[in-house]
């Protein structure tokens, strides 16, 4: 380490080639892997002999985000800088670069100048048979001039089959890959689905290790798995789940006293199985969280866990780590502890289930009277939650969740739009007070931990929030630097009108900071929490799992040592567990909107009602009413030359004066499908009162006068 400092110490005053830097240092080996090092990790940059210190060639260390057909993003800290894509150098999407201003450009671009780590070593594409050489069509992770040449292989080798390579050899236009895996022909069911899981780098199968340390799991509880642990078994304990979900990770029960109601939630023990640093470990580590698409869960954890031994499926003992608490009338949690124990969930229940026995609906067949008044307590306490989560400023906003329909063949042939009902909610408030009471019991004890944060949002998205909002009638009286989350709330309360709630619902989570795991604890602010943490769910997430390792450690083994070692892990996790967190949604976003278009593609023609829910330079965006997004061209406008106004997120006709905004509803007609693009574009067809909330503010401000 002393090493590496003083090289760097060096290159900072001088560049200097690797023969120089030598002459300085006598141990010539190790002096050689600490430059290496240095060079490997981007603290340094080496230009044919020559060793430099990055800032002193005014290079600033980025990562490319987005790469298009013609230009490119790489993110700088908060900010995006544009590339031209000849200015790329052969850097994929996900690469960590070093970049420079392009002193050829009068505008504000870069050049990516060096390539600090590559994002993969894989990629997936259609083979096609090009000018006698077999090609990997690979899309959208590069440049359009990027060529993937198929190294010589025995697999037979078919056009339109989809393949996932590996990389051999690559410079700035060309890369050479080896076929791994041929996934099937493009047109066969599920093909295209696991080209795009491949496609962001994500696993789909588990190695040979991983699947090895599984089989040597049991599949029921052993003897000596009861010792130590409190007996939850003849308790009154349920799961509440969706219709289709096959791991069942957290079970409630609630029992009602004289002041209030004594509450359990019981999470599946998962770390009793994967014990830290096997490989099954280090692979739920790599996964992050588990995927879930349209046909398929790709799993943290083999389903041999996640849907057996670590499942809490009905009527057999399990083993859990319990969040126990007493809550009173007002809301208030009274007392807490959190302990080991083994249960046996009494019934598997459905939020339909719920839904309808809290809503009053007729249940053909009910599981016992015992049962429904679990849930009738569960919704009271989920309620006296929900409320007191409500004065402290909670947000509740808005959006939209589609589920497909497939038939046989894993076509679309419907689509639902997700409704949160009572029993959701009451879930997920339970399992929300229990993140919070894990969370603020191991803080109390100044210990290392991993934190679910969600900082303050930027002042400057706040601005513009809040500058549609006033446009749109809702005037804002709350500072955009020191915005509670209380003043949000009480001001979306104020917006009755359904169509504008739903736009400043959408708008305001795309002004507030992404939520994300960090070692250092900075509140919740969304959930309006001083502390706040993933507990409930270590089947799909690991930073749950990592959660009940340090309980085990500071909780039940009473283990309160730790090293900067324990730290900097911590650090790594939670850093390891926002990319992959955000890696699984990008992957459900494009499936989801590979499936809109293919539910669209044949109904070409059609009429349908939406709303504006989007604008940019180019048009506007349309979410239909059954919740799937499409795209208006202004240019398709022929009556009038639309210009956008970003501030207020409206368009204004030149010539007529007309105007498009946030939440007007339109009639399209669509128009195109793009399933390989996966987009939709509408035509307009005509409009519902398109000036409905500009001529509201005009009515008010003429009877001021």
């Amino acid at each position: 380490m002393e090493l590496k400092e003083n090289i760097l110490n060096l290159l900072k005053k001088h560049s200097l080639s690797r023969k120089l830097i030598l002459e300085f240092f006598s141990d010539t080996k190790n002096t050689l892997d600490a430059l290496e090092e240095l060079v490997n990790e981007g603290s340094i940059v080496q230009v044919k002999k020559e060793y430099y210190y990055p800032p002193r060639l005014n290079l600033i260390r980025g990562k490319i985000v987005s790469i298009k057909n013609n230009y490119s993003f790489a993110s700088i800290g908060e900010e995006d800088v544009y590339i031209d894509n000849d200015n790329l150098n052969g850097a994929f999407i996900d690469d960590e670069v070093y970049l420079r201003k392009d002193k050829r450009s009068f505008k504000d671009e870069y050049e990516v100048f060096s390539i600090i780590k590559r994002s993969r070593s894989h990629v997936v594409g259609e083979l096609i048979y090009k000018y006698g050489n077999w090609i990997l069509d690979v899309k959208d992770i590069s440049s359009s001039g990027m060529m993937f040449f198929v190294n010589p292989t025995p697999v037979k080798l078919f056009e339109g089959n989809i393949a996932l390579g590996k990389i051999t050899k690559q410079n700035d236009r060309e890369a050479y890959i080896d076929i791994i895996k041929i996934l099937g022909n493009k047109n066969e069911p599920g093909v295209d689905i696991s080209k795009i899981i491949y496609k962001h780098n994500a696993d789909i199968e588990f190695p040979d290790a991983v699947r090895e340390e599984v089989n040597s799991i049991p599949t029921s509880l052993l003897e000596e798995d009861y010792k130590n642990r409190e007996d939850f078994r003849d308790h009154l304990i349920v799961t509440i789940d969706g219709e289709d979900a096959k791991d069942y990770d957290d079970a409630v029960e609630v029992r009602k006293v004289s002041d209030g109601y004594e509450v359990g939630v019981h999470i599946a023990d998962v770390t009793h199985y994967v014990k830290y640093d096997s490989p099954l470990d280090k692979e739920a580590l790599s996964r992050g969280t588990s995927i879930y698409v349209v046909d398929r869960v790709v799993p943290m954890l083999p389903f041999e866990l996640s849907n057996g031994i670590c499942s809490l499926n009905p009527h057999v003992d399990r083993l859990v780590q319990s969040c126990l608490f007493k809550i009173d009338l007002n809301g208030n949690i009274v007392s807490s502890r959190i302990t080991h124990g083994v249960m046996n969930s009494k019934a598997r229940l459905t939020y339909t289930y719920c839904n309808k026995l809290l809503n009053n609906e007729e249940i053909k067949e009910h599981f016992s009277k015992e049962i429904d008044e679990l849930i009738f307590n569960l919704d009271e306490v989920s309620t006296l939650i929900r409320n007191r989560r409500k004065r402290l400023g909670a947000l509740d906003l808005d959006s939209t969740e589609l589920k497909f329909i497939l038939d046989k063949e894993g076509n679309p042939v419907d689509i639902i739009k997700r409704v949160q009902g009572r029993g959701e909610k009451l879930i997920e408030d339970l399992m929300i007070e229990a993140n919070e009471i894990v969370s603020r019991t191991i803080e109390k004890m100044n210990l290392p931990f991993i934190y679910r944060i969600h900082e303050q949002p930027r002042s400057k998205k706040m601005d513009s929030f809040m500058k549609l909002s006033n446009h749109l009638g809702y005037k804002c009286d709350f500072s955009s630097l020191s915005v509670t989350p209380k003043e949000l709330s009480l001001h979306m309360d104020k917006v009755k009108d359904e169509s504008i709630h739903q736009v400043l619902s959408m708008m305001l989570l795309r002004s507030l900071s992404k939520a994300k795991y960090e070692e250092n604890n900075k509140g919740h602010y969304g959930l309006a929490s001083f502390s706040y943490t993933h507990f409930t769910s270590p089947i799909r997430r690991y930073p749950d799992l990592l959660v009940h390792r340090l309980i085990d450690k500071y909780i039940i083994d009473d283990n309160k040592e730790y090293s900067l070692k324990d730290e900097q892990e911590i650090s790594f996790i939670a850093e390891n567990s926002s990319f992959k967190e955000r890696r699984a949604l990008e992957i459900e976003r494009e499936v989801d909107d590979l499936y809109a278009s293919k539910f669209m593609k044949n109904k070409i023609g059609n009429k349908y009602s939406g709303f504006i829910n989007g604008m940019t330079t180019s048009g506007m965006f349309v979410e239909l009413d059954n919740g799937i997004d499409g795209f208006i061209e202004f240019s398709s406008l022929t009556s009038d030359y639309f210009i956008f106004d970003e501030v207020y997120m409206k368009a204004v006709g030149k010539r007529t004066r007309k105007k498009y905004s946030l939440g007007d509803k339109l009639e399209v007609i669509v128009s195109k499908v793009d399933v390989e693009a996966h987009q939709i574009t509408f035509n307009l067809l005509n409009e519902t009162n398109p000036n409905k909330i500009s001529n509201k503010r005009k009515k008010k401000r003429h009877g001021k006068r």
